[in-house]
């Protein structure tokens, strides 16, 4: 199967590339800014350039290239966040649709704001309190219609926290600075949870997901399915890296927020079955940045 990667430069563009390519997927990789894992340089919001790609021959396209949380799109500003994240993925739309290519869509928790029941079900309600959040459930708005309108084979994916090689988020930036032997900071007391998947079970899951029928016109939550606190988090990194870093707790200055999945839907339609729980996966991924240090 020939696939095509965007936002290929990415932690996540980066590991399903390396991922898929791995298990014999012919991949390439798209993105505005240039690396190794990069085939195309195309701004995704120029939709002429975009498809020029169509004589390229994709089957499938994983969908990643965007503001990637509420800070970066803030610092974007809502029009040119809104242009990535929305109008760069109707053009990828536009370009599935030509190929009658599998579109696979990443999303995020972040659609669902701050969750009334625990854990999250594909079908509450999506209620986001900040901008990259409605960017993301108008992207899912776009690829559902290019689904039913189009007839565009279209999957939805809602992560909550991926981490592995390349991570530059929580997990990443507590593992450097166990390493380093620097203080690992936790804000607002350290109540706040969240769930986190190891890279490798999200290959599996992308794998099922562009070999499944049923998979199509379907949104799944993608996780672990386990609720961890940050100072847990910080607490497991600092024991599994033998660091002698201290864990400066912040003072709790908000209601703690509270969110994991439940990944039933992804399990029962796509087969979908985790292999790292958070101990095993943290090993490998800092054995990564031992070796990347």
């Amino acid at each position: 199967m020939k696939v095509l990667v965007t936002g290929s430069s990415g932690f996540l563009g980066r590991n399903m590339t390396s991922c898929l390519r791995a298990r014999g997927y012919d991949v390439r990789g798209l993105d505005i800014v240039k690396a190794e894992t990069t085939d195309y340089n195309v701004d995704i919001t120029r939709r002429d350039d975009v498809l020029k790609l169509s004589s390229e021959g994709f089957e499938a396209i994983l969908h990643l290239a965007a503001y990637p949380n509420p800070r970066s799109f803030m610092n974007a500003g809502a029009l040119r966040g809104l242009d990535v994240n929305v109008l760069g993925t109707i053009n990828m739309l536009e370009l599935a649709k030509t190929l009658n290519a599998r579109f696979l869509l990443f999303s995020t928790s972040n659609v669902y704001g701050k969750p009334a029941k625990l854990p999250i079900r594909e079908d509450d309600p999506l209620r986001p309190f900040e901008g990259y959040g409605w960017s993301k459930v108008a992207a899912e708005a776009a690829a559902m219609s290019y689904y039913v309108t189009h007839n565009v084979p279209v999957t939805i994916f809602r992560l909550w926290k991926p981490y592995g090689p390349y991570d530059n988020g929580v997990v990443g930036i507590f593992i450097t600075r166990a390493l380093k032997g620097e203080d690992l900071i936790v804000n607002n007391g350290g109540v706040d949870t969240t769930d986190f998947l190891y890279v490798e079970d999200l290959c599996n899951a992308v794998e099922l997901a562009l070999r499944k029928e049923e998979a199509i016109g379907q949104v799944f939550n993608i996780g672990l399915g386990v609720e961890t606190s940050i100072l847990d988090l910080a607490r497991i990194i600092i024991r599994l890296t033998n660091s002698n870093s201290n864990i400066k707790v912040q003072p709790q200055t908000s209601e703690p927020f509270r969110s994991y999945p439940d990944i039933s839907k992804a399990m029962r339609v796509l087969g979908f079955r985790p292999k790292y729980d958070l101990i095993s996966g943290l090993r490998e991924t800092i054995n990564w940045f031992r070796r990347a240090l």
